[in-house]
């Protein structure tokens, strides 16, 4: 049985041309419930007269009923008699299944069905059948005691039937004996364990089951071509239409919107259209016109207008007979009559008033838009109740009312169709790309505009007023034409002398100042004092200015050239005493003969004077430091300003950008950017003291984006994330006079009188003199107000929703204090013309609406995007998310380089942009683990919105190599959780810096903006937040944060990481990072709270905890010294228990480790923690520090390395020769040993730095000492290194095997390597250590080992007891990609492949979590140098990791693609480079006789080098 046409499915949940058995997004004919809608065949009842049926309709308690009783004779079972085959055929299913279906026929006449398909999943099927005794159409049931085990039945109008695994798959068997052989079965598949229909092509399945009806069709098929010559192919069936590509789909409803003109339509409008586009391609199919034929339409081969007049009418070309659809659905009359009676009541009860029509139309229409019969009898007998709205202000007159309306019913809106449950859907299955080709690697273009820019004739005069101080104030304004006009404002004799006031410009013609002059606030014009005017002024006859000439500028600083040629100046000079009482001066430029006029972007000049007494309420204007700040903050105190201004001096400001005239691009966009959101979100005026007809600022609003769209082309990276999201908050402009045209034109067409005092006049008025983005909520609102049936409530709650409130209409310039009134028998018309009306305001002051931008760019759309465009169009507000987001990621993909200059496709990319970003919030949250297939195309989103986007690829492709079961939310095994965790950290890592970087460049802004302009404080407060919610990285959050519960659970991690066990009483403190409190002293026990830990920091003295849901590696140097300080320190990666935690900052918590990975907590009285302090305080054994001498060489071998002389880790590396097996290397090795550095600092070159540092040692302040330290670091970078000693370090390193860097330069780079090793003694991190265990910092030496950097593909540190645990029958050991410098200093953020194994199961080894880190550090061929001081190993202080080993040529970090390694993609590999690790450290464990912390490399042949190691801590 063919399914409805309006219940086609949709095409989100189409399959690639291959397939032809489709997921379907909506259930199939028969079922009903809150996720699908019913079919019914309802057999209407006698008409009854209106009353009757009314009163009827209400005493009904059902209205189903069926002719005939269905006899219980259909057997469903497996069977073995012989049995003739009559219909066989098999159906894909999706990209990897298949759905085989045979018929046999018994001799006894009996109908048996055999299915089998390979889907996984809890399947049942969803049946009927055509035919049979006493059949009536529609699907006949079967009987109960015949129908397979299990099955039941769906609300009268279906059997459901579970399937039965076979072992390759499922099956079911169904036989039909006797009378109840039937002529067809009809059915669908739903699987239950995920909700998900598949069915044919949008239809259900069919399967013919009369051997007579088969035959026929079969001979109809073979008969010869000259026996059918009289007669026309019989259409095709269903069943037989090849498959229809979902990119077909796409473009043909987009090329069918186009042909109508692009109208603007509602989404229900949209969703009927993109279903009749297919209904209309299947009408051609049936026609026997090929796919082949199709496709040359859509790629415009083949015009569609001249294929559409070729056809026959084929789209009304109707399949064979096939069972009734919703369009035969009846609605029955005892709703017809509760409806009329409602409609009846609702319009006064007027004697004589028939309703039933009216009613039944509104019924219909809601079945049609697939509400249940049910639910509609639900709304009509147990209504909803409406609220209760305070009633609207009372209006004495209204005028707009039809004078026949006063006794004509109003219809109330009707019943409310249940949304479509949000649902993820079906991919497209789009084609992949290798992200890694999407980086985009092109440098900014205006990065080099400032040195290739023309030079500017009135350049070294703005340079020269810039370098005089006694310059206050000075301003370039473009005059056009590359023309400027320089003014500056002086105080030669300081603040209490007179101002000077100095105009210069370029302009060639002879210009005059048309001047007046500002006090107060007001901003008005004033007539100046006669005293002020210079020589040549004369009044301008308007009681308000000054005409003064410019004259020819004939001093020394006017003999200026460009390009070898003079450039003649004009100047004119103002001077105003001290004592005045102006705040500025306002003027324009025009040409003598009053031919030409220069404003300031369609603005008047403004020029601030100094020196006046401001009035006790008058704000100071911000001091910006920047040009771009300071000319947008004076613009916006013009007396007169509009939007139009506004658009006018933006277009001027980003002009100055291009010219390379501002020093950071990125920065000045920022600025812009902020400013016109400011502007777009109605913090800032839109109109003041001036009116602006459409037509103006549509012509401002064009100049503008065309200019952005400029800009976007000539920059990247950051600048032009911000141009591009500038764009944002701009409509396109262009025609506007239509907005004032067309308002009047839908009044006269209607017979709207121009009335004043009703709604509809005001709004009209308004439109006139000063459009604004405000009309476009306005117009929703009336349109839902008229939709609505006349609710003022839903007019009202529209305008909110949009931010416009009644004060707001009422504070116009032409106010709208009106609300409007309803017009029934306008209804439709009105509806249909502001709907048309509406895409007029969107294509002028909505530039990302996607209807308005689609049809904007017109033939600019590349062909390859029409297709997805075509389908988004059309699904903007569907349910199925995943095909949805995809089709307009797919299309943004493929408008990629067609985007460069084109304001129109930019605009089109950005409005799709916001479909994903609106689509994912949708789904997200309603999707649970599914959420996981937005992740790829949601990335996919950010990757292109994003300039520097070379992480974000990284996360795509990393994401694109997990398995097929993480990507789509099904269950996984820990293994591939674990890898999934790993890539989600990365991304989550990822995204946070975008959020952290829009943050760091915009706060600051808006906050400065925000003073400036007045800003509402909680727009300003959340400014910075809004922006990162309202981009594509948040919707890749939403998505991260509904997968990772079921991510974790699947990898078995619980929501804490232990690093650091411990129990810990203390008041808890919320830092936003550690490192801000590293230097703190807390007087009381504290439990830290950081939301940023990088690895690096100390852990500030008094803190007993730290929490944090940032994960640094467990053998990072912040998590060795919480250890070794018996710190509880913690990593959360749930939201919950940190929002818990966070709520109770300030309060005492007494916080616990379990042996099983949990933390808990629970609230104490503050004087736990300090008794608690106490009785843990144990008397401790003085920590010392012996100072060693200097041993009298410079340079010692291995043989030489002995206690005193050379840190613990030279003597340790010279211990394991000889004690380690022949496959663990050890590298060769020199030092220099303890008392070198104070050695050389006592040579006579090097007296000056010794007393300068001896000088600052002497005072190293308690708090904030890193200043004092890096003056140290740089003295010691001074340091002459001793020609004595470098001469034996160049012998020794020979003898050693060790390459000795063979050019000058390359050996002082190994200099410069030593002696930062030297220099890094003097960091504060060291410094704040060995205060707290009571160290003096002046005791320190350092010795400095030296290595030949070991060529690493991969690095490890091994840990011979496991840390987190204590367990010293297990090791732990960490591995990166490069060096290991990535794991211990915690320079990259992420985690390391780190592992556990057994010490007598070392072949068996368990990963704990791989890797998660975007980079590692890497070297070429090269010397290492590395401290080996005497304070890094002394028992009970981990001074580890405090100060820097140093390779001679620079560490470069480098993106590394894990995805890709062999450590994630080859297991066996993995499993033996961690038992070699293991087995190495058990080695060295027992060569040394203690637990060890071991950091060594892998090289590209798989050997295993030791680097060093010292005692575990």
């Amino acid at each position: 049985m063919e399914a409805p046409s309006s219940r086609m499915k949709s095409a989100m949940s189409r399959s690639n041309p291959e397939n032809s058995c489709l997921q379907n997004s909506r259930v199939p004919y028969g079922v009903a419930g809150r996720d699908y809608k019913p079919v019914l065949r309802l057999r209407p009842a006698c008409p009854l007269p209106l009353t009757l049926r009314t009163r009827l309709g209400r005493a009904c308690t059902g209205y189903l009923s069926r002719a005939g009783r269905l006899r219980p004779s259909v057997q469903a079972q497996a069977t073995a008699a012989p049995a003739a085959k009559s219909f066989e055929r098999q159906y894909p299913l999706g990209k990897q299944n298949q759905l085989e279906v045979r018929v046999e026929h018994g001799d006894s006449g009996d109908q048996k069905v055999h299915l089998h398909t390979t889907l996984p999943g809890k399947l049942v099927l969803h049946w009927g059948v055509e035919g049979g005794q006493d059949y009536q159409g529609g699907w006949r049931l079967p009987g109960g005691s015949a129908r397979p085990d299990g099955t039941i039945q769906y609300k009268d109008r279906a059997l459901q039937t579970p399937w039965r695994p076979n072992g390759a798959g499922q099956q079911l068997d169904l036989q039909f004996q006797g009378p109840e052989a039937s002529e067809a079965l009809n059915f669908v598949i739903k699987d239950n364990s995920t909700g998900r229909w598949y069915d044919l092509n949008g239809d259900n399945f069919h399967v013919p089951l009369s051997l007579d009806y088969e035959q026929q069709a079969e001979a109809a098929r073979s008969s010869p071509k000259e026996s059918r010559a009289a007669v026309s192919e019989p259409p095709l069936r269903d069943d037989q239409l090849p498959q229809l590509p979902d990119e077909l789909c796409g473009i043909w409803a987009y090329i069918t919107w186009e042909a109508a003109g692009c109208p603007n339509r509602s989404q229900d409008e949209s969703s009927r259209e993109y279903q009749n586009a297919i209904k209309e391609l299947k009408g051609y199919l049936r026609q026997r016109v090929t796919v082949d034929e199709l496709w040359k339409v859509a790629n415009g081969e083949i015009k569609y207008a001249d294929f559409k007049s070729s056809q026959k009418t084929q789209d009304q070309a109707q399949a064979p007979p096939s069972p009734p659809s919703e369009k035969d659905v009846q609605v029955p009359e005892e709703l017809v009559g509760i409806q009329a009676y409602i409609m009846w009541e609702k319009a006064g009860k007027p004697d004589g008033a028939d309703f039933s029509n009216d009613a039944r139309k509104v019924l219909q229409e809601q079945l049609q838009s697939g509400t249940a019969v049910q639910d509609l009898e639900r709304l009509l007998r147990q209504p909803e109740p409406e609220p209760v709205q305070a009633p609207p202000p009372k209006q004495e007159q209204q005028p707009e009312q039809h004078p026949d309306q006063a006794d004509q019913a109003q219809a109330p809106p009707p019943p409310q169709a249940q949304p479509e449950q949000v649902q993820v859907g079906e991919s497209i299955q789009a084609k992949k790309r290798d992200p890694l080709q999407m980086i985009k690697r092109a440098a900014p273009l205006l990065s080099a505009a400032k040195s290739e820019s023309t030079p500017r004739p009135l350049g070294p005069l703005m340079a020269a007023a810039g370098a005089d101080e006694t310059c206050v104030w000075n301003r370039m304004y473009a005059m056009g034409n590359k023309q400027e006009l320089l003014v500056t404002v002086k105080q030669p004799g300081g603040k209490e002398g007179a101002t000077e006031v100095t105009m210069i410009t370029d302009v060639a013609a002879n210009v005059v100042l048309h001047w007046g002059v500002k006090k107060g606030q007001s901003g008005e014009w004033l007539l100046p004092e006669k005293d002020l005017w210079p020589e040549g002024s004369q009044d301008a006859g308007t009681g308000i200015a000054v005409d003064t000439p410019f004259a020819p500028l004939q001093s020394p600083e006017a003999d200026l050239q460009t390009e070898g040629k003079k450039v003649p100046l004009q100047q004119t000079r103002l001077s105003i005493s001290s004592g005045h009482d102006l705040n500025g001066l306002t003027f324009v430029v025009r040409s003598d003969d009053s031919t030409a006029w220069w404003r300031d972007g369609g603005s008047n000049f403004s020029v601030p004077i100094p020196g006046a007494s401001a009035a006790p309420d008058q704000k100071e204007t911000p001091n910006f430091e920047d040009e771009i700040s300071r000319e947008i903050v004076e613009a916006e105190q013009s007396n007169a300003w509009t939007l139009m201004h506004r658009y006018n001096k933006a277009h001027d400001l980003l002009e100055k950008v291009v010219q390379g005239k501002t020093e950071d691009p990125a920065d000045a966009m920022a600025r812009i950017f902020v400013w016109l959101r400011y502007s777009s979100s109605r913090q800032l005026t839109w109109q003041r003291n001036y009116n602006t007809q459409p037509r103006i600022l549509g012509s401002a609003q064009e100049r503008l984006t065309h200019k952005m769209a400029e800009v976007h082309s000539k920059t990247g990276g950051e600048a032009q994330e911000w141009i591009r999201s500038m764009l944002g908050t701009v409509g396109r402009g262009g025609n506007a006079q239509a907005v004032r045209d067309e308002i009047l034109n839908i009044m006269h067409r209607n017979n709207i009188g121009e009335k004043k005092g009703t709604w509809m006049e005001s709004w009209h008025q308004k439109l006139h003199n000063n459009t604004t983005p405000d009309d476009i909520p306005i117009c929703e609102a009336y349109l839902a107000f008229m939709e609505s049936g006349g609710d003022l409530g839903t007019y009202w709650r529209v305008l909110s929703d949009a931010g416009v409130t009644r004060q707001r209409l009422e504070t116009f310039d032409r106010p709208i204090k009106e609300e409007p009134n309803f017009m029934g028998d306008k209804k439709d018309a009105l509806l249909g013309e502001f709907r048309n009306y509406l895409g007029i305001l969107k294509a002028v002051h909505s530039g990302a609406d996607l209807n308005a931008s689609a049809q904007a760019a017109g033939s600019a759309v590349p062909g390859s995007v029409k297709g997805y465009l075509g389908y988004v169009v059309n699904h903007q507000q569907s349910s199925q998310i995943l095909p949805l987001i995809e089709n307009a990621v797919e299309a943004r993909v493929e408008l990629q380089e067609a985007l460069a200059g084109n304001r129109d496709l930019l605009y089109l990319d950005l409005a799709l942009e916001n479909v994903v970003r609106s689509a994912a919030e949708r789904g997200s949250g309603a999707s649970g683990r599914g959420s996981a297939a937005l992740i790829a195309p949601l990335l996919q989103n950010l990757v292109l919105s994003v300039g520097d986007n070379e992480e974000l690829c990284y996360c795509l492709k990393a994401w694109q190599e997990l398995p097929g079961s993480i990507q789509s939310g099904n269950s996984a095994s820990r293994e591939d959780a674990l890898k999934a965790r790993s890539v989600v950290d990365r991304i989550r890592r990822a995204i946070a810096a975008i959020s952290d970087s829009i943050s760091l460049r915009v706060e600051p802004i808006s906050r400065a903006f925000g003073n400036a302009f007045d800003v509402e404080s909680w727009a300003v407060e959340l400014f910075a937040e809004e922006v990162v919610r309202g981009g594509p990285a948040f919707a890749v959050s939403l998505a991260l944060s509904a997968v990772e519960p079921a991510l974790r659970a699947s990898a078995e991690l619980g929501a804490w990481q232990v690093i650091s066990p411990a129990e810990a009483t203390g008041k808890l403190v919320v830092v936003s990072g550690l490192h801000e409190v590293q230097d703190e002293v807390y007087t009381e026990p504290t439990v830290l709270l950081a939301k940023r830990v990088s690895g690096e920091e100390e852990v500030p003295e008094g803190a007993v905890a730290v929490l944090t849901p940032d994960a640094p590696d467990v053998l990072s140097h912040v998590s060795v010294r919480a250890r070794n300080m018996k710190v509880l320190f913690a990593v959360c990666h749930a939201d919950e228990p940190l929002q818990q935690l966070e709520a109770l900052a300030g309060k005492t918590l007494a916080v616990q480790t379990s042996a099983a990975g949990n933390v808990t907590w629970e609230e104490v009285e503050a004087a736990a923690a300090s008794s608690t302090s106490q009785a843990e305080a144990k008397p401790k054994h003085k920590m010392e520090v012996k100072v060693p001498e200097w041993c009298g060489k410079w340079v010692l071998p291995m043989d030489a390395f002995k206690d005193g002389v050379v840190g613990a880790k030279s003597k340790n590396i010279a211990g394991l020769r000889g004690k380690l097996p022949k496959e663990i290397a050890l590298p060769p090795s020199v030092t220099i040993p303890f008392g070198s550095f104070e050695e050389a600092l006592s040579s006579k070159a090097n007296s000056d730095i010794r007393e300068k540092l001896d000088s600052l040692m002497s005072d190293i302040p308690t708090h904030e000492a890193e200043t004092v330290l890096k003056q140290c670091r740089e003295l010691a970078m001074q340091v002459a290194v001793p020609e004595e000693l470098q001469c034996q370090l160049k012998a020794v390193m020979k003898d050693a095997q060790i390459p000795v860097p063979e050019s000058a330069d390359r050996w002082n780079m190994a200099l410069e390597a030593l002696k930062g090793v030297w220099a890094s003694k003097f960091n504060e991190r060291a410094c704040l250590s060995m205060r707290k265990v009571g160290l003096d910092f002046a005791d320190l030496r350092m010795a400095v080992l030296v290595q030949r950097v070991v060529p690493a593909a991969y690095a490890f540190v091994i840990h011979t007891e496991n840390p987190s645990t204590g367990a010293a029958d297990e090791i732990y050991a960490e591995v990166v990609a490069g060096l290991g410098e990535s794991i211990v200093s915690g320079m990259v953020p992420g985690t390391a492949l780190s592992f556990v194994v057994q010490k007598t199961s070392l072949e068996n080894p368990e990963v704990v979590m791989y890797p998660s880190k975007s980079d590692g550090m890497f070297v070429a061929e090269s010397l290492i140098f590395r401290s080996d001081s005497n304070g890094e190993d002394l028992e009970g202080y981990a001074g580890a990791g405090l100060y820097d080993s140093i390779t001679m040529d620079p560490t470069e970090l480098r993106k590394v693609d894990y995805s890709s390694d062999r450590l994630l993609q080859d297991e066996a590999f993995r499993k033996d480079l961690m038992t070699r690790i293991a087995k190495a450290g058990l080695a060295i464990e027992e060569a040394l006789g203690s637990a060890q912390d071991i950091e060594g490399a892998v090289e590209e042949s798989g050997a295993i080098t030791v680097v060093q190691t010292r005692p575990q801590m």
